[in-house]
């Protein structure tokens, strides 16, 4: 593409990596991420080595552990090559974070050209089959806000009691679940603006 995307990340040890790096010359990191085309992101180091472990030289290969992700599910991806900035994958920061900033609306993304990560139909996917709708049986994960209550005979994976919580920690749940060896986790999407837009969007992804 003619386009290239740049992160500045707000973690205080990532900086720090950065910041050594320019003082021996480097301008920045090209790198990819840390999880496998199409599967859940890693949001703490353990599941970086289970992603990734086998791919990874031990006497060369370095994970630096920087703790849990503050977030939990991938950046929010803008446009900003034309009049108004347009948000092509929804994360924490939201259109109105947007807007306070520069004073400029964002436009919605319609029919955009540029290919961003994370924009196939089917992505963030986890073993188990998620189902977005209907009631959970026995055996079923289940995961929605603390509100909510179980159904009977599901096994309760999550219950965030925020929006910031249900983003944080919802791609380790979904690695969790494939570890004890679930097979159907019926999630309620959280309503509303802001984060709640990203969490349906993966959810939404993961489900197809």
């Amino acid at each position: 593409q003619e386009t290239v995307g740049f992160r500045v990340p707000a973690h205080t040890t990532t900086l720090a990596l950065l910041e050594e790096f320019h003082k021996l010359g480097g301008n920045g990191i090209a790198a990819p991420s840390a999880n496998r085309f199409g599967r859940v992101s890693p949001t703490n180091a353990e599941a970086v080595q289970s992603e990734l472990g086998e791919f990874l030289d031990e006497s060369r290969d370095l994970i630096i552990d920087g703790g849990q992700s503050l977030v939990g599910v991938e950046s929010t991806i803008i446009d900003c090559m034309s009049e108004f900035p347009r948000i092509l994958r929804p994360g924490a920061i939201s259109i109105e974070m947007i807007f306070r900033t520069t004073g400029l609306m964002s436009k919605p993304n319609i029919d955009s050209k540029i290919r961003v990560s994370g924009s196939l139909e089917h992505h963030y996917s986890p073993k188990a089959k998620i189902l977005l709708r209907g009631k959970a049986s026995a055996g079923d994960g289940f995961i929605a806000l603390k509100v909510f209550d179980t159904p009977e005979g599901a096994v309760r994976l999550a219950s965030p009691k925020t929006l910031e919580e249900y983003a944080r920690i919802l791609y380790a749940v979904l690695r969790e679940a494939d570890k004890r060896g679930i097979n159907r986790i019926v999630v309620i999407p959280p309503q509303g603006n802001g984060i709640a837009i990203a969490i349906r969007d993966r959810l939404a992804r993961a489900a197809r």
